[in-house]
């Protein structure tokens, strides 16, 4: 089965309250949405990464999403914390 390249269309940022889950991105696909990728900052470290939406079960969390390809979950996680640093920026520019 030939895999092919994820085209992500559009991110939309959405805000949290958590200390730790700094927000949550829904990513448009070409021909569907996936919603609940989280941006997670390390309490000590300050370091900001991505993970994909999942769900809480008795053996802890469990991950609703995979890529086939290696490239596609990097440029995923890069388009996310790309987008969450411009809404930053753009949030400190205004004063919100």
């Amino acid at each position: 089965m030939e895999k092919r390249k994820l085209k992500i269309l559009e991110i939309q940022m959405v805000k949290t309250s958590s200390l730790n889950v700094k927000a949550r991105a829904d990513v448009h696909f070409e021909g569907f949405t996936l919603k609940g990728f989280k941006i997670i900052q390390e309490p000590e470290s300050k370091r900001e990464y991505v993970t994909p939406p999942s769900y809480q079960s008795s053996q802890g969390w469990r991950t609703l999403f995979k890529t086939d390809l290696p490239e596609d979950w990097e440029e995923i996680q890069r388009r996310i914390l790309g987008e969450f640093n411009k809404k930053q920026m753009e949030e400190a520019i205004d004063g919100n």
